[in-house]
């Protein structure tokens, strides 16, 4: 990831990955077929964090905002640890058919766990019901990724802030009615 946000997905060489991490070309080539590959396995790392997501929530301990709220964070950690890693990772993303192709796989299986989390939000009233579910998790995937790439193109800010602000619009937004009208009332 160092390397990535230092020289770019595309300028970085897999010599260049296993003389960085000490290990042989080959012991690359038995874990990763490619360089992308590398990508492929940021994504699924990405659906593992959705997946203990749905896992909190399913556990029902917490208000789901609260497990929206840490995932949200969660999944820009990685991205997250500078704004040229993220501009690098979001560029091969966009611009390498391959990579597009396997992210848009995770996307869409991201996708479906995120459904399932707020399916079950709105069966428990904590989630807006006019709403379809498969919508409420492709707005909050937006809001996480438009975040990401404001911060990237603007790293002077900070992606706490940024991801906090970003997650507060949403869920002012997707919040069940009582939800919002209970909060409204207690910034008073």
């Amino acid at each position: 990831m160092r390397l990535f946000a230092e020289r770019g997905f595309t300028e970085t060489t897999v010599e260049d990955i296993t003389n960085a991490a000490d290990v042989g070309k080959g012991t690359f080539f038995n874990y990763f077929p490619s360089k992308e590959e590398l990508l492929t396995a940021f994504g699924d790392l990405r659906i593992g964090k959705i997946r203990a997501g749905l896992e909190e929530v399913e556990r029902g301990n917490e208000p789901i905002a609260e497990i929206l709220r840490r995932l949200f964070i969660r999944l820009g950690e990685d991205p997250g640890r500078s704004p040229e890693l993220a501009r690098s990772m979001l560029l091969t993303m966009l611009s390498k058919d391959a990579v597009r192709l396997k992210f848009c796989t995770r996307f869409a299986q991201g996708h479906v766990i995120m459904t399932k989390i707020f399916k079950i939000a709105q069966e428990r009233g904590e989630v807006r019901r006019d709403v379809d579910a498969a919508d409420l998790a492709r707005s909050y995937k937006e809001s996480y990724l438009g975040s990401l790439l404001a911060w990237s193109l603007t790293p002077s800010t900070r992606l706490a802030p940024s991801f906090q602000r970003a997650f507060e619009h949403f869920w002012s937004a997707a919040a069940a009615k009582h939800s919002r009208i209970e909060k409204e009332g207690s910034e008073r």
